[in-house]
């Protein structure tokens, strides 16, 4: 059975996807004349599936399937599309892990080839594994000793204390250490299935050869059971704070909120509500807390979503004696843009910007690639260009504003920090931690 998703009016649509027998997804991107194609399969399982006796598990699955199989060595996968001027990388996520290949087009087939062999039969050797081990041991020590990127991981810790969404994504050096072989070829086959799989193709080619390749390397999995993870608890009472004390030569902080989910129709105001406060250089906190105060070299703002959350931060690295001063200046930002609509010029600037960079973010093979498969991952259909453009349109001033009101209340703000700020610093930081 071939089901088109919602047909975009130009190109590069339509998305074609094959559901096969065993439940299996099998997902085309047409992109004419485009030297280049890719190549990805995704596994329906990340961080958020973990217990927590084995945090890190999906991390760790991810690089053991780059160290062999029972066809190829680890040196014969990363050959075999680098010997043809081809790249191949893997990604973890809290909801989804992704194995990828971007290489010439003609040579789509053997990247398929490659990937399929990874995810089917991977060998999971013992000793590749304690090899590996200490390689992921070593990534989770490189992490705690950037501040930059550790405060965000703690961010998570704040915003789903205790759950799995707010563990890190590589596990503890306990965690790690203690993951047995046994354990990871039985997650693999609990997660592995085919009904947890996606495997998608985009660049010149059509759906009828992606289909005969997937047919070929996986009709005779069996299907099993779908994944599943446990729901999010975003409830919060009062602010959270966690302060790490370390000599550092900035301060790194994230101030961060819960958000809204994938589909939440609200996620489009949020999107321009994101480009207003911290994007881009025209923003207004990089205005008002770099340019004008020189408070700090990085400010910018994010949003993350998940299938039933979502997250909005502000993150930072300032001199270590103006992060209160920053800290204040970030906040009162986030307090106006609450109580007061967004003139109509700065409205269509985000607007502008946030479709401009959507669409040149689809040029790419690879990039329009992970987009879509993301996408249907979790959801039976994806939107055509044109839908989120109409959607993107739509947003207007009184929207922003009421999500900024509904996403920035006093009770639901978080703050991660690290650097050498004393515990008068910190009550300092905690009395002013209010938004207006």
């Amino acid at each position: 059975m071939t089901k088109q998703i919602r047909k975009p009016e130009t190109a590069p649509g339509p998305y074609p996807v094959t559901k096969l027998s065993n439940h299996l997804q099998v997902l085309t991107v047409p992109m004419k004349d485009r030297e280049s194609a890719a190549v990805a399969i995704w596994a329906r399982v990340g961080g958020r599936y973990e217990p927590k006796r084995l945090s890190g598990i999906s991390h760790f699955l991810e690089h053991m399937l780059f160290k062999g199989t029972r066809r190829r060595t680890s040196q014969q996968i990363k050959r075999e599309v680098e010997g043809v001027g081809g790249a191949l990388n893997a990604f973890t996520g809290e909801e989804g892990t992704c194995y990828f290949a971007k290489l010439l087009v003609r040579h789509f087939p053997r990247a398929f080839d490659v990937l399929s062999d990874m995810i089917k039969e991977a060998s999971l050797d013992a000793r590749e594994m304690d090899r590996e081990r200490t390689v992921i041991l070593e990534e989770i020590k490189m992490y705690r000793d950037q501040p930059s990127q550790y405060v965000h991981e703690l961010m998570g810790e704040l915003l789903w204390p205790d759950q799995p969404l707010g563990r890190s994504l590589a596990g503890t050096a306990e965690s790690v250490t203690a993951i047995r072989r046994k354990e990871m070829v039985e997650y693999k086959q609990r997660y592995y299935q085919p009904q947890n799989l996606l495997v998608s193709v985009s660049g010149d080619v059509s759906h009828d050869q992606v289909l005969e390749l997937a047919q070929k390397y996986f009709s005779p999995l069996k299907a099993g059971e779908p994944s599943r993870f446990e729901k999010a608890q975003a409830v919060q009472a009062k602010p959270r704070f966690q302060f790490v004390e370390k000599d550092t030569e900035q301060t790194h902080l994230v101030i961060g909120f819960h958000g809204v989910s994938k589909r939440d129709p609200r996620r489009y105001a949020l999107g321009v509500l994101n480009i207003l406060l911290g994007a881009n250089m025209s923003s207004r906190l990089f205005e008002e807390v770099r340019e004008k105060r020189g408070l700090a070299y990085e400010i910018r703002s994010s949003v993350g979503h998940y299938q039933d959350t979502g997250s909005m931060t502000v993150s930072a690295g300032v001199e270590n004696r103006k992060a209160p001063d920053a800290i204040e200046v970030i906040l009162r930002e986030l307090g106006k843009v609450a109580r007061r609509p967004v003139g109509r010029d700065e409205l269509r600037r985000a607007k502008e910007y946030f479709l401009a960079q959507f669409l040149m973010g689809l040029e790419d093979t690879l990039d329009h690639l992970l987009w879509v498969g993301e996408k249907l991952l979790y959801n039976d259909e994806v939107q055509s260009r044109e839908e989120i453009a109409r959607e993107i349109e739509k947003v207007t001033a009184q929207e922003v504003q009421e999500v900024a009101k509904q996403i920035f209340q006093t009770a639901r703000a978080n703050l991660t920090l690290i650097g050498p700020l004393k515990e008068k610093g910190q009550g300092e930081i905690k009395r002013s931690f209010e938004i207006e």
